[in-house]
């Protein structure tokens, strides 16, 4: 009995001496551990309990996000794994710990300043507010390696086996060092009808409105080439097979399309004030000679009205009021859509046109949307393509120019309307384009049987350059060149000149070729051809010269060139000291005109660039319409108006732009060298690219169909039919 309590003491003795040991063994671990780990150690201790953790950072860390994303992601355990000298004073800490996409491995840097080691590294924190995962490229220890669309570019990405990602599926997410951290899948909201899209808010038809943000990229989906980026807000407006990706808290991220955009058929135009002058109405009447309805479809909103009729609309802080013989019918936070019952034209009473009713209105074919936009209201025309092409084709070129022509037109015309259909820089009013010269002139002027005939015999074609809509460019007259589109415009990131565009490039407009006429003496000697047998030589402005005093230009410049610099201030250059070009504040009074040069022609010999010198400074304006608004031939001063002559005998005066830049300029100088008179003479009317409306003209009159001249304009397109879905990609 002695024996056995004995053994049982012994063996509790030995127990208690185990457990002391164990406790003093964990009590020296952390002790025998090496400083750079205790340090990390102690700072992961201080971010999971809410404690000061800046005093293991150094200054440049203190606002790093990664201690913010830990405490977000409710992170507590961590694994010191190993500790690697780096030689220097050097060490990088390797550490694991669970995130709500499992389990990833990350690493700390530490510096030691002194005795103290300091972290001075943490691991990188990006957040994606959209991507797709596309597919595995690789396993590597334990961790899959994903390709995630993120935009127009995509990233290599390690997950965790366990995280729930699935091809195909959209998601926001956190990667942390390259290894996913954090996933939050995006929820889908299949669209109805895209009505508008800013860069705050998308506007469904039937839907309503949803809050968007960030760079909200679009894709298309398709079973041969899966996710194609598009382009960021690139969602047609008018779209219907489209889905919207939103996070948790009902903030769209991205939009996928899930069928190409190709509803050519109907096109929706912003209307203009009366005075083509702004969006903006401060009140709208509209009325019908038959029966018309308005509807406020996501708040389901009808009214009736009766023929003739009138519907008053007025902005107010809760919508757009509708009014009838001064009573207040309805409000509503969503768009007013106003269509006739019998499918007559609407009559906008608050909109006059050349062809108005004086007490109707201007006549509308289709249907009409009411908007409230900053306060005020916007009014957009949803018509049929044709319809549209039935006013824009009269009002852009003259019916006297015929059938061919006018056909020319027409197919332009309607290739212009196409592409703004596809990325619109009107989609936050929810149009495609306007009804004034920024865009196309649309219903200006009545429907004129011929233009219509010339709509209806090319009706749906346009020309295609590599399986694409042919940007259709066009313009009033050429000089007997045209001028390659990089050497007009700018691109989107205001490099000058922009790309080339294949098929917009500089040609002879008459039957023959004169070289390099980029070159000054080459193109003063082609431009003294008056009697050159160009396509445009019927039109007034083939060839236009003008002469300005030095005082009358010096009065243009003080007026024309700040403003010009307001509006494009990185091509209005200064010329410093060192002989270096900087964009810099225009002087109000530029001083006494010393001298102007062309420094740079394009290959049709159009001014790319001008120098002009005065006792304010020397200055140099790039691009042709800039340099066209610089030398307006406008007399500021007091007396008699600029005259511009014409070709053609007759005159303009104060002319409101330089015809063109296909221009050169002379100067006569009194005895000491000082300017007196400026003569400027030239060819053309426009910007010069593409086709023009003055040779396509002169062109029907040498035998040429209207597929011909637009070959001829467009080389290297074909044309096919816009509503034809297998021509539109």
């Amino acid at each position: 009995m002695k024996h056995k309590i004995l053994r049982k003491k012994t063996i509790l003795w030995l127990l208690t001496l185990l457990v002391a040991a164990i406790g003093i063994v964990l009590f020296l671990i952390p002790m025998l551990r090496p400083p750079q780990a205790r340090i990390a150690n102690q700072f992961f201790q201080a971010v999971s309990q809410q404690q000061d953790y800046k005093a293991y950072l150094p200054a440049y860390l203190g606002q790093h996000p990664f201690p913010d994303f830990l405490r977000q992601q409710q992170v507590t355990q961590f694994s010191i794994e190993r500790v690697e000298s780096m030689g220097n004073g050097q060490s990088r800490v390797w550490v694991s710990a669970h995130f709500s996409a499992g389990c990833i491995p990350f690493y700390l840097d530490l510096e030691k300043h002194g005795k103290q080691w300091k972290i001075s590294r943490l691991p990188e924190v990006t957040f994606h507010t959209h991507g797709i995962p596309i597919s595995v490229s690789e396993v590597e220890k334990n961790q899959n390696k994903w390709i995630i669309l993120v935009g127009e570019d995509s990233m290599e990405i390690s997950v965790p086996p366990a995280a729930e990602i699935k091809s195909g599926q959209p998601i926001s997410f956190t990667a942390l060092d390259d290894m996913l951290a954090s996933l939050q899948p995006l929820q889908p909201i299949k669209l109805i009808k895209v009505l508008s899209l800013s860069d705050t808010v998308l506007e469904d038809k039937e839907l309503g409105y949803f809050s968007i943000g960030g760079e909200f990229p679009v894709f298309m989906e398709s079973k041969e080439e899966g996710f194609r980026f598009t382009g960021y807000h690139a969602l047609p407006i008018g779209a219907t097979a489209a889905v919207l990706y939103r996070t948790d808290d009902h903030i769209g991220r991205m939009a996928v399309l899930t069928q190409p955009f190709n509803n050519y058929n109907t096109i929706r135009v912003l209307l203009q004030n009366s005075s083509y002058t702004g969006f903006l109405h401060s009140t709208l009447e509209i009325t019908c000679q038959d029966e018309f309805e308005l509807c406020s479809i996501p708040n389901r909103i009808h009214i009736a009205f009766n023929s003739n009729q009138v519907a008053e609309f007025r902005p107010s802080q809760h919508g757009v009021e509708v009014w009838k013989n001064g009573k207040l019918l309805a409000v509503s936070m969503f768009r007013w859509h106003i269509k006739s019952k019998a499918g007559t034209p609407l009559y906008v009473k608050t909109i006059q046109r050349n062809q108005a009713d004086p007490v109707k209105g201007t006549p509308y074919k289709g249907g009409m949307e009411v908007a409230m936009t900053d306060g005020l209201l916007t009014l957009v025309n949803e018509v049929g393509m044709e319809e549209y092409l039935y006013t824009v084709v009269p009002s852009e070129m003259p019916v006297r120019f015929g059938m061919e022509a006018l056909k020319v037109q027409a197919v332009a015309a309607r290739a212009y309307a196409a592409r703004a259909m596809q990325s619109s820089g009107y989609r936050a009013y929810g149009a495609h384009l306007d009804d004034s010269v920024a865009s196309q002139v649309y219903n200006n002027i009545s429907q004129q049987d011929i233009a219509t005939h010339a709509v209806n015999e090319t009706a749906g074609m346009v020309p295609f350059y590599a399986g694409q809509i042919v940007d259709t460019r066009f313009f009033s007259t050429s000089c007997g060149y045209t001028a390659s589109f990089h050497e007009v415009w700018s691109n989107e990131e205001h490099e000058f000149p922009a790309e080339e565009v294949p098929y917009l490039t500089a040609t002879p407009q008459y039957a023959g070729n004169i070289p390099d006429l980029y070159k000054e003496e080459n193109f003063r000697a082609f431009l003294d051809q008056e009697d050159l047998p160009g396509y445009d030589r019927f039109s007034p402005f083939f060839r236009w010269r003008v002469k300005i005093t030095r005082q009358q230009m010096e009065a243009i410049l003080s007026h024309t060139l700040p403003a010009v610099y307001r509006q494009q201030p990185l091509f209005v250059l200064t010329k410093t000291a060192d002989g270096s070009y900087q964009s810099r504040e225009i002087p109000g009074n530029i001083g006494t005109l010393l001298n102007m040069e062309v420094i740079r022609r394009g290959e049709g010999g159009n001014m790319m660039e001008l120098e002009i010198a005065t006792t304010h400074g020397v200055f140099k304006i790039i691009k042709e319409y800039n340099i066209r608004r610089t030398l307006e031939p406008v007399n500021y001063l007091n007396g008699n108006p600029l005259v511009l002559y014409c070709h053609d005998g007759s005159t303009r005066e104060n002319f409101p732009l330089l015809p063109s830049a296909f221009a050169c300029i002379d100067f006569s100088r009194d005895a000491e060298g000082n300017v007196e008179e400026i003569s400027i003479y030239g060819g053309g009317y426009g910007h010069g690219v593409g086709m023009s409306q003055y040779g396509t003209y002169g062109l029907t009159l040498l035998g040429k169909t209207w597929q011909d001249i637009i070959l001829h304009y467009y080389p290297g397109s074909e044309l096919k039919n816009l509503y034809e879905s297998e021509n539109v990609k």
